[in-house]
């Protein structure tokens, strides 16, 4: 049982002690009408003690504090769970942020391997995996010659994967960042 559903079920039992412990009070007060009324419109007894004297309203105000702090903490869980779930909802955004930084700052020290040109390329193939080779070139501002060496050697050492398309060839980082 979720909190909000928690919290309704308590506003509900307020609510039935209180009706509860009203009607009982009007009972007791349409007997004590009846009584005065059959004697003689007195609420003296034959002994002399007053039947308003006797009363005791004990039962009346904890029915009415329990009734009270039941609706309270009813109204508690429902607003609580709105919190929660903000508090959830901010707790999984803050998880992505730092989990997205991290992989940045794990790809930073992996370049930290590579010159300069190597960095700008391998850069350009993580912003857009499954790159075509022609628009890599575009990318980086390399000649075809020296950009199709360097990812020959990359290719050798295991670094990025090549896969025909068309007329040319997509490239995508082998290790995921």
């Amino acid at each position: 049982m979720n909190q909000k559903n928690f919290g309704i079920l308590l506003i509900l039992l307020g609510l039935i002690i209180i009706a509860t412990v009203f009607f009982a009070k009007l009972k007791e007060d349409a007997y004590l009408e009846k009584i005065i009324a059959n004697n003689d419109d007195s609420c003296y007894l034959d002994d002399g003690t007053c039947l308003h004297d006797e009363r005791d309203f004990t039962a009346y105000y904890l029915g009415g504090i329990a009734s009270a702090i039941l609706i309270i903490l009813g109204v508690y869980f429902i607003t609580s769970n709105k919190n929660q779930l903000l508090l959830l909802k901010q707790h999984k955004e803050v998880s992505e942020a730092l989990k997205e930084a991290k992989d940045t700052d794990t790809f930073k020290a992996y370049l930290a391997g590579f010159n300069d040109e190597e960095q700008i390329v391998l850069k350009a193939i993580k912003e857009n995996d499954g790159i075509q080779q022609s628009t890599l070139r575009y990318k980086t501002g390399m000649s075809k010659t020296s950009l199709s060496l360097l990812l020959k050697q990359f290719e050798t050492k295991g670094i990025i994967t090549k896969e025909s398309y068309k007329k040319t060839n997509k490239i995508h980082l082998r290790k995921k960042f």
